[in-house]
């Protein structure tokens, strides 16, 4: 009897060691509940002792379950929080999306809109027109609207000779493509405005510019002039020179009193309703067209070719001179 009850003792022990050793798992336990029943059923050797072991290995089992559901907390929620780190992880390539946005699309190039942007578009249309050399026609044309110079004018010599340094008609040039001849650089500012448009039609941007009106004077003591022609690109220059376009009271001083037996006092120009018309392409900023008119007024005092002299000669007229077959 003793001996079964030490067996029976010895059994629960083995038990408990086994139940306190759960970091084994839950396999070990169990196997250790089947061997701890068949060690007191062979100890006691009746019915008593294996329900004995049988009950001690149950009531022991009431551990062993809250161990299992003990151990399997702790993968479930690992398992969570280890799931939560990717998710979290994957807002970072999203953010950095934004970046190429952005920047992906640059402003597009607009038409000039206010006078100045549109006077400096066309000065440097003009001059990239020089400084390239392009090729192009120029023709000028120029209509006396009104001419007197009493007894002078009746002197067929002094009226071809008028003719002649103004220009009247027509006249062209051809500037071939590698020089620079028959145009001026353009440096017209706000300033010298009245008016200016840019229109655009595809490609091509056609600006207007009305210019303001100007005076020049001159006398053997010097000259001066505030029309805007002189800046507009307008072929200009010092002295007698028929090529320039735009002749002002020093040309017409220097051209009178370098004419052999012919003098004068001095010489003073108005030029009123100036307007200039230019086409551009807006993709390469090559000027395609250029047509500049204006109106002028000339007065010379004291004039006289060899023994005939009046007091005053003054005309009026009109000129326009047109750029076109650009060769870029």
């Amino acid at each position: 009897m003793k001996k079964t009850i030490w067996t029976s003792i010895t059994a629960i022990i083995c038990v408990l060691l086994v139940s306190l050793s759960l970091k084994d798992g839950v396999t070990k336990i169990a196997d250790a509940k089947v061997e701890a029943a068949s060690i007191a059923a062979e100890a006691a050797g009746n019915n008593g002792g294996m329900d004995a072991g049988l009950d001690a290995g149950l009531d022991m089992g009431g551990s062993l379950d809250a161990g299992t559901d003990a151990g399997t907390v702790t993968p479930d929620a690992g398992t969570d929080a280890g799931t939560a780190t990717p998710d979290a992880g994957t807002a970072t390539p999203d953010a950095g999306t934004a970046t190429p946005d952005a920047g992906a699309k640059p402003e597009e190039n607009k038409a000039p809109t206010a006078p100045a942007e549109i006077v400096n578009y066309y000065n440097n249309a003009l001059n990239k027109v020089i400084n390239e050399k392009v090729g192009y026609k120029k023709a000028r044309e120029t209509k006396m609207n009104s001419l007197e110079g009493g007894a002078l004018l009746k002197i067929q010599l002094v009226v071809d000779m008028v003719n002649d340094f103004l220009g009247v008609g027509t006249t062209d040039y051809e500037n071939k493509k590698g020089k620079a001849e028959f145009l001026s650089k353009a440096s017209l500012s706000v300033n010298d405005l009245t008016a200016a448009k840019c229109d655009v039609n595809g490609d091509v941007y056609t600006i207007t510019l009305g210019l303001k009106n100007g005076q020049s004077q001159a006398t053997a003591a010097g000259s001066s002039d505030t029309s805007p022609l002189q800046r507009s690109g307008l072929y200009v220059g010092k002295g007698d020179k028929k090529a320039f376009d735009y002749k002002n009271s020093e040309n017409i001083h220097t051209a009178i009193n370098g004419v052999d037996d012919c003098t004068a006092e001095s010489a003073s120009e108005q030029v009123t309703n100036a307007k200039i018309v230019a086409t551009i392409n807006s993709k390469t900023g090559q000027m395609t067209g250029l047509t500049v008119s204006w109106d002028w007024a000339v007065q010379l005092t004291k004039v006289k070719y060899t023994v005939v002299t009046v007091k005053e000669a003054k005309g009026t007229a009109t000129s326009t001179v047109k750029v076109s077959n650009f060769q870029w």
